[in-house]
């Protein structure tokens, strides 16, 4: 794994990992560091690439976790909400995390709770999509198709936006799929993204953005909010 350098800015009690994934690695090195809920999980999934991809990213996450939390990789008690968002259950004062893959590479996001309040990741490869006029209207508002149509590189600005909106809806804990038009992601300087939220109460959490350090071919975005001082 490689820890990121992160930019200025960013809170110190932020880490973000890269893991790049080698299907040709599993087997017993994989699988020793997996539940067995987790095995049946893999074992589901239909693709070879799917399969490496999730084992080796969640036995990446039980060693990172398992350095904090002080125990073996297997006693981590990472839980799963209603969607599908992975969390540590009843450890009071752990780390906050999210965890992100496309194709061969993933990142995973940590950070001390008594500075950041919420905190997504995501990484996307940069494919082109033979929709995507139709797709840039479906999921940007209009701020962002109009910076868009100004952009030389179509394909990466989608992606840039893409992976900011993404890591911001993960870091509030909501699906991508009624929200995408809700967040818009503008590019500033020195990696920032611009956040701005029309449902009201989101822009009041102090969410923040940046662009991440990608493989060639790829995106990523990390999002994050401070943690809220008690009375």
């Amino acid at each position: 794994m490689h820890l990121l350098r992160l930019p200025a800015g960013c809170p110190a009690a932020i880490e973000v990992h890269r893991l790049d994934i080698d299907t040709r690695v599993g087997g017993a090195a994989v699988t020793r560091l997996l539940t067995q809920p987790e095995r049946e999980r893999t074992r589901r999934l239909h693709r070879a690439d799917d399969r490496a991809r999730f084992a080796q990213t969640r036995a990446a996450l039980r060693c990172l976790l398992a350095a904090r939390l002080h125990c073996a990789p297997l006693e981590v008690p990472i839980a799963v909400d209603a969607r599908g968002k992975p969390f540590l259950a009843n450890v009071g004062g752990a780390p906050l995390f999210n965890v992100s893959h496309s194709g061969r590479h993933a990142l995973i996001a940590m950070a001390a709770p008594g500075c950041v309040g919420q905190l997504g990741v995501d990484i996307e490869q940069c494919r082109t999509h033979d929709d995507l006029p139709a797709l840039v209207d479906l999921v940007f508002s209009p701020r962002e198709i109009e910076a868009l149509r100004s952009e030389d590189d179509a394909v990466r600005g989608f992606h840039l936006r893409w992976t900011g909106k993404e890591a911001v809806l993960k870091a509030i804990g909501l699906g991508i799929a009624d929200h995408l038009r809700s967040v818009g992601i503008h590019p500033g300087a020195d990696g920032r993204l611009e956040v701005d939220c029309t449902i009201p109460g989101w822009q009041d959490r102090g969410l923040q953005a940046i662009v991440l350090d990608s493989p060639s071919g790829h995106a990523a975005a990390l999002a994050w909010s401070p943690a809220t001082k008690g009375p």
